[in-house]
């Protein structure tokens, strides 16, 4: 899976399979700061939380996932990618 292809998922509920054999649900979603490119996970639930108070910069109590740690997504709730 490339970057590009993961961005799809991107604010979208989904089931992530990690290299440690983890597979979590939740939401991934990416900072738009470049000096400090990073992808955040975080329950549907906590993830919409914090979209709606843009808690953006409470980032210390995010979990944080690298690219390389991330070896699947799967779409929850019949959300499709194109």
């Amino acid at each position: 899976m490339t970057y590009s292809e993961l961005r799809s998922y991107f604010h979208h509920h989904c089931r992530i399979r990690l290299r440690s054999g983890k597979e979590v649900f939740g939401v991934l979603w990416d900072t738009m700061d470049q000096a400090d490119r990073a992808i955040y996970f975080a329950s549907n639930i906590e993830h919409r939380k914090l979209m709606e108070k843009s808690l953006e910069a409470q980032r210390n109590d995010l979990i944080r996932l690298q690219f390389e740690d991330i070896i699947g997504v799967e779409p929850v709730n019949g959300f499709q990618v194109n």
